[in-house]
């Protein structure tokens, strides 16, 4: 049995210049972190005498014979590639809901693709895994997603990540104080929306748009800059939330379907209950916002917004990891 934890992660700046469309020619920018809320993956080969060869878990339970037969395209895929033509059966268990704004696609990917190297005896480094899921997610499923989900969920921490030009990319793990760490911590407001929508969907529009919003997005990696300048030097972290507000005015002038009515409602009541700024994380359309709060204001804030789910968290630093290998787990007690 093997079991691997992968973080989701919460998006602050750079959006839309993580995709391929942008920078094959551009250099392109982000800022994100990983927090302790986590996609699970739990994997066995498959005993020989079921009458099936894979059984996978998620919101539905499929069996299959064949893995053509199986309908949710990234485990198929992900087994076909790096499964090796062995039988499994493998559960997905979530901390936060799917289709929310966190990564959670990225980090179901990684986290399956971190699991299947571990059967292989040959396992990845993080930096395989975020690399295998971006092809994966890209190339193989044809996903309309950035690329720095995949490399976030893979390393966790805090992280700026340079793309580009071409099919290049670099990432920087920001080495932060242990008090700004618990700054960014004390001033984020995780909320859940209720509303799940498709990212790809919403990410078509920005590309549709992409030669319209090019001084948008320009925009939005500067604003990557100011807030690593920010955390690195010891600046005012509360300034970030007057980024994060403009960020988000980017984010809808580069994407109109990145908000709605009530997107912008949401918000508008987060700002008039006390938030300093604050951002839909993801393609936008609903999941998850982040809201920059003072911390004295938190208890505050939260009773008068009184809209949605708070979701409490800190800050991972481990990235995907191997949590269980049975197999390894059996051979150190035989050799006590």
């Amino acid at each position: 049995m093997i079991i691997t934890r992968t973080p989701y992660r919460v998006s602050l700046f750079g959006g839309g210049s993580d995709f391929p469309e942008w920078y094959a020619n551009r250099i392109g920018k982000v800022i994100s972190f990983t927090i302790n809320k986590y996609c699970y993956i739990s994997a066995r080969e498959l005993p020989p005498f079921f009458e099936h060869n894979y059984r996978v878990s998620y919101s539905k339970v499929e069996t299959a014979k064949k893995l053509d037969e199986i309908e949710h395209p990234a485990f198929r895929e992900i087994i076909r590639k790096y499964g090796n033509q062995q039988r499994f059966e493998i559960h997905h268990h979530g901390d936060l809901p799917a289709k929310s704004g966190v990564g959670s696609s990225s980090a179901f990917a990684v986290g399956l693709i971190n699991a299947m190297s571990q059967f292989q005896k040959n396992e990845f480094t993080q930096i395989q895994i975020a690399k295998a899921a971006i092809e994966m997610e890209q190339e193989v499923l044809n996903e309309k997603v950035g690329s720095q989900d995949q490399i976030a969920c893979s390393l966790g921490g805090v992280n700026e990540i340079t793309f580009g030009k071409g099919n290049k990319w670099k990432n920087q793990k920001l080495d932060l104080k242990i008090s700004t760490l618990n700054k960014i911590e004390d001033h984020s407001v995780l909320i859940f929306s209720g509303i799940q929508r498709i990212s790809s969907k919403i990410s078509e529009s920005l590309l549709t748009n992409l030669s319209k919003s090019h001084k948008y997005i320009e925009r939005n990696i500067e604003l990557v800059d100011e807030c690593v300048k920010i955390l690195t030097s010891g600046g005012d972290i509360q300034t970030i939330g007057n980024l994060l507000k403009e960020n988000w005015t980017l984010k809808k002038l580069s994407n109109p379907m990145a908000s709605n009515s009530f997107i912008d409602d949401f918000f508008a009541k987060a700002l008039k209950s006390g938030a300093l700024g604050g951002k839909i994380l993801g393609a936008g359309g609903g999941g998850f916002s982040l809201f920059w709060v003072k911390p004295e204001n938190r208890a505050r804030f939260l009773k008068e917004f009184s809209l949605g789910v708070e979701v409490p968290f800190r800050i991972d630093n481990q990235g995907t990891t191997c949590v269980l290998n049975s197999d390894l787990a059996f051979r150190s007690v035989g050799n006590v």
